[in-house]
């Protein structure tokens, strides 16, 4: 991958707070659960695009042909994600995934509720099998894994539009970032007259 979103990978893994960035114990704990989260994969990606499919702005993004190919995607994710490792080359992956929503338009949004889907559907299968504590220890991690991957996303995504729109531009990031601040104020003064 280019070194650039390797970059951008490091720094924002740098600006998430340690304790909640997924980190090495999450891992080996994570992977402590591979025995109940492996017979999951059928129906997470089943449940998973049927709901994508079925909802009208994210179904509007996909052609249905293309069903299969998106499926083995997200199986692929989902198995690399069970046997690790959770390095750099992971994690930037992740980031990655915020370019590919810009091309496919995919809204943060929807990314962030799909993750949502994801930890609510895996907590509910996995505390039909762990105890009340094992079942808030995993879900702390899996929480964190949301979180890391939910944050490279969504900050990936921004950090290249912004950097895809200044280059179309010509305009400075700096200058944007200034222009995004004018905005901003005007917003906010709107805002406040209206209390």
């Amino acid at each position: 991958m280019h070194a650039n979103i390797v970059a951008v990978t490091q720094l924002i893994l740098e600006q998430m707070p340690e304790s909640c960035r997924f980190n090495k114990e999450d891992g080996e704990k994570l992977l402590s659960l591979r025995p109940y989260l492996y017979p999951l994969e059928d129906k997470l990606v089943k449940g998973f695009y049927d709901l994508l499919y079925n909802h009208p702005p994210t179904a509007s993004i996909f052609d249905p042909t293309e069903r299969e190919n998106r499926e083995w995607t997200l199986r692929n994710w989902w198995r690399r994600t069970l046997d690790g490792p959770f390095d750099l080359q992971y994690w930037t992956w992740q980031a990655a995934v915020g370019i590919i929503h810009i091309r496919r338009k995919v809204k943060n949004p929807m990314m962030i509720g799909m993750w949502g889907w994801i930890l609510n559907f895996i907590g509910k299968e996995i505390s039909n099998y762990l105890s009340y504590n094992e079942f808030l220890s995993a879900t702390e991690v899996l929480h964190r894994l949301a979180a890391t991957a939910q944050a490279l996303t969504a900050e990936s995504y921004l950090h290249h539009y912004l950097i895809a729109l200044s280059q179309a531009t010509g305009t400075e990031t700096q200058l944007l970032d200034r222009l995004v601040l004018i905005e901003l104020d005007q917003i906010q003064e709107f805002l406040s007259q209206r209390r």
